[in-house]
């Protein structure tokens, strides 16, 4: 009976999967009988934008979709989300039978389901308050772009137009920090598209944040961000918890901004690790193809690298950063002396190894609290719009470059350039580039020659300046990269550690410089020492997809009415699980249970004061498991079976004193005996059952969570007068915490 009852309760859970609603992205095939006037559809920024970029305004992918397409696909539908003129597609919720329906219709390319989730790029926000004597650190984030160069030349951005998406704007409509905005009508429009209306501000505090480092001005008049003269257009197209509708939203948001005459978007939310494969990171992505297209349309867009540089599982950036033609914007310390990648900040390259990041800027910055005042957040999501704003001032000063140009003009524009690796792209940005007023860097180093490598002498050591060294092959791709404080005996580079056909890059104070390498030597072996500077690896990970983990478990067997003890169950084990939001995996442990049955003053055996039950068993498991990356949870539901690789019967027998009438004296006063019987027969060799788990995630590194085991095997199943009959088999139940240790 219990295994019909396991069986079924897994064929409910398989079919409640099945029926329920999925999202899809459907693919028209053509655009047959629309109309299109780009003139009433575009707002005049957006026409001079299109004119000055050579933008056809009339292309295919401005006109908009077939209603009759749109309508019959609603027809078979939960919901019609969203819809993209780009890419011919619209966003669907459907069950896998409507859409496998939806496929067969004539004018239908294709439906393929979202599979990834969506996350704001700020999830590792963390905050503290500014102090009333500290205010002058709000100030850094703008000296390290040199900013003053262009407040001394009132140059903030004025005639740019800036489409921020995020989660939400909560308070921009009264916070100070945004009062010049609100009082020059600098917000043009403002649009959210998970609830179809204009208003945008409440929801998510990150929106707010991210807003103030390209435009915020505290109580002193310190600017947050550069961009203060910028108009802006606010666009929310994430919501919590939604795991798959964001990507549509993103795309249907960047073609808003286009329709709207943004010139940038400032993008921090990223979609990436737990929701695709880093293959996938190779600029194929929908938003990603968005992305590009927004910028083929004249609109240059920032987007934050991602948070995930800490996590060895996951060596590269996310979308749509990966896409060709956006600013990808890593993070470093917020330091205006040492020069050190924030440890959060995703590396690159992309998956088809081209060079992102492109640069980077604080990932720990001064924001604007919703709530009032200011505090400090750290994220990628705050160095993009820091380097937004930065954008809008060089744009400023000109503005005949197309949005590509512009893009190489900020590349070249940084403090490392044309020095580039996969931590620090071409570094930081510099407003000097744009004011004419950066001076020619002087050298301050020598690449020399010698008979078995390469020299890097160092005539004068600067205080706070590392020498950036990296090796790039003959295609390219770079094959190490490290920094370090360099001394007066200068750095050896020996032939040995290098084959031919490499190049070796280096930067020092600004000066850059280059040379072929001519070794015979192997593979380079610079990562350690990369690694020890705490500037991370371009390492990539092997079985991609697949995750180990360590898993330490302590329960309780629920008593019943025989077996009343103490009856507890420890184990220790590996998992393996393949997956992303949905993962299926096998375990194998050894696990110690204990089984305590208190017979003194009971009907069964009173001649018995105790009988308990020992075994290890060597146990496997099959699971899935479901991955709420939003809430940091994960539930489990699977099966296990185990051999029981000893078994043992301990029974203690008191018999209590008695004085010369036959009366029991005392309990304390008795005679003991303990009789073992090792490998015990009545002891069921095998083991079985199902269980289900519910953990928490705390940093990417552990997961803790509780859980329950039903056992559908019996632990004893040999009548026996010393143990009792089948009927009084333990309690199947047993409840207890896990442990499980991230790789």
């Amino acid at each position: 009976m219990r295994k019909k009852l396991f069986i079924a309760f897994f064929a409910l859970i398989s079919s409640v999967a099945m029926a329920q609603d999925k999202c899809f992205w459907v693919f028209f095939t053509d655009k047959n009988d629309t109309q299109f006037d780009p003139y009433s559809y575009f707002d005049a920024k957006a026409i001079e934008r299109y004119q000055k970029c050579g933008a056809d305004l009339y292309d295919i992918s401005n006109y908009p979709l077939n209603d009759s397409y749109v309508n019959t696909v609603g027809s078979y539908s939960t919901e019609v989300f969203g819809e993209s003129r780009w890419l011919n597609a619209i966003g669907v919720e459907a069950t896998d039978d409507n859409a496998a329906l939806i496929a067969q219709l004539p004018f239908v390319a294709r439906v393929q389901e979202i599979v990834s989730n969506g996350t704001m790029a700020g999830v590792k926000t963390e905050f503290k308050e500014v102090e009333d004597d500290n205010k002058d650190i709000l100030t850094d984030q703008v000296k390290r772009f040199g900013g003053q160069h262009f407040i001394d030349k009132g140059i903030d951005g004025k005639g740019l137009r800036i489409c921020v998406m995020d989660g939400g704007f909560p308070k921009v409509n009264t916070h100070p920090a945004f009062k010049h905005l609100r009082d020059n009508n600098q917000i043009i429009k403002t649009y959210n598209f998970p609830n179809k209306k204009e208003d945008v501000y409440g929801w998510n505090t990150h929106g707010t944040m991210v807003l103030s480092c390209i435009a915020g001005i505290n109580e002193e008049g310190q600017k947050l961000g550069l961009a203060t003269g910028a108009e802006f257009l606010l666009a929310r197209t994430e919501i919590e918890p939604e795991p798959f509708k964001e990507e549509v939203w993103w795309a249907q948001g960047a073609e808003w901004a286009d329709k709207n005459g943004a010139d940038i978007i400032n993008s921090s939310l990223g979609y990436g690790k737990d929701r695709h494969w880093t293959k996938d990171m190779d600029g194929t992505s929908y938003v990603a193809k968005a992305a590009n297209k927004a910028v083929e349309k004249g609109i240059l867009i920032c987007n934050s690298a991602g948070n995930e540089g800490d996590d060895s599982r996951w060596m590269t950036i996310i979308t749509p950063s990966d896409a060709e033609n956006v600013i990808c914007v890593g993070g470093i310390d917020a330091n205006l002396k040492d020069y050190r990648h924030i440890s959060f900040s995703s590396y690159g390259p992309t998956a088809d190894k081209r060079r992102k990041p492109d640069v980077v800027a604080f990932g720990e910055a001064q924001v604007a609290k919703p709530s009032g005042g200011f505090t400090s957040a750290f994220g990628t999501s705050f160095a993009s719009p820091l380097t937004a704003g930065f954008c809008a001032c060089a744009w400023q000063t000109k503005r005949d470059l197309t949005a590509l140009q512009m893009k190489a003009e900020i590349q070249k524009s940084c403090d490392l350039y044309p020095y580039y690796d996969y931590a620090f792209g071409y570094g930081v940005p510099q407003a000097a580039y744009f004011t004419g007023d950066l001076k020619p860097a002087e050298r301050s180093f020598n690449l020399v020659q010698e008979k078995d490598g390469v020299k890097i002498v160092v005539p004068k050591v600067i205080e706070n300046q590392d020498v950036f060294i990296n090796v790039e092959g003959a295609d390219g791709v770079l094959l190490g990269y490290y920094k370090l404080h360099p001394d007066s005996t200068g750095i050896k580079l020996n032939n040995k550690d290098f084959g031919q056909g490499k190049k070796l890059n280096v930067s020092y104070n600004g000066f850059y410089d280059a040379c072929p390498i001519s070794g015979n030597g192997g593979d380079i072996n610079l990562l350690t020492q990369y690694r020890n500077s705490q500037n991370g690896t371009f390492k990539k990970v092997k079985e991609e997809g697949w995750q180990n983990t360590l898993y330490f478990q302590y329960d309780y067997n629920l008593p019943n009415g025989t077996w009343n003890g103490f009856n507890r169950h420890f184990a220790f084990g590996r998992r393996w699980m393949y997956g992303k939001s949905y993962k299926i995996g096998m375990g194998l442990g050894l696990d110690w249970n204990r089984f305590v049955r208190n017979d003194k003053d009971s009907d069964i055996h009173p001649f018995h004061d105790q009988v308990m039950l020992r075994n290890m068993q060597l146990r496997g498991e099959l699971m899935q498991r479901v991955v709420i990356r939003l809430w940091g949870i994960n539930w489990d539901l699977g099966g296990y079976g185990g051999i029981n690789i000893t078994r043992r019967v301990r029974i203690t027998d008191k018999t209590y004193i008695t004085d010369a009438m036959g009366q029991h004296i005392s309990d304390d006063v008795y005679s003991k005996k303990v009789t073992t019987y090792y490998n015990a027969k009545n002891m069921n060799l095998f083991e079985y059952g199902a269980f289900t788990r519910i953990s928490y995630s705390i940093a990417n590194m552990i997961n803790i969570g509780v859980y329950g085991n039903y056992r559908l095997s019996p632990v004893i199943t040999k009548d026996d007068i010393l143990i009792g009959t089948k009927a009084n088999n333990p309690s199947p139940w047993s409840v207890g915490i896990e442990f499980e240790i991230l790789p």
